[in-house]
């Protein structure tokens, strides 16, 4: 070969780099395809036609029978402040003694705080509220009373 039929050395080295850029780039590929899959959480299984309110306490790892019967002293979404202590009390007693209609098994003061997007609870706590804010209802003999330690 003549020196004009030879390749110039850059076009030589340009090659080689090019085929070892390509080698690395396959190898690269073939590790990333043979690669196990990062590991990834287990996958948490809802029941589609279950009860919202229950399963997301089950997830949380509530024990929703003990809560269903909980008293409750907060009710979201209701000024207990604005009420004097007695018709507070009142008001609270009705609400953690009346159920919810809603089929969820808490009373309203329950649903209130498990689930306050429940659309049967907060008008019926509503209501509740302004019968005893209004005097409607300003005694509370026979419903549940408070519990001596809050359970």
């Amino acid at each position: 070969m003549t020196s004009e039929q030879r390749p110039s050395r850059l076009v030589f080295w340009g090659a080689a780099w090019a085929i070892l850029v390509l080698a690395a780039g396959g190898g690269l590929l073939y590790r990333q395809a043979i690669r196990p899959p990062a590991a990834t959480p287990p996958a948490v299984e809802l029941d589609p036609g279950g009860d919202v309110v229950e399963e997301a306490l089950r997830l949380a790892g509530i024990d929703s029978l003990a809560a269903r019967g909980r008293w409750v002293d907060e009710v979201p979404g209701v000024d207990l402040a604005a009420l004097p202590p007695a018709r507070r009390e009142v008001f609270l007693r009705f609400a953690n003694a009346r159920r919810c209609t809603c089929d969820c098994g808490y009373t309203l003061a329950g649903c209130r705080n498990f689930d306050a997007s429940c659309e049967t609870s907060a008008p019926s706590v509503a209501a509740l509220y302004d019968s005893v804010r209004a005097g409607f209802i300003r005694i509370a003999d026979g419903v549940r009373e408070r519990p001596a330690r809050g359970g």
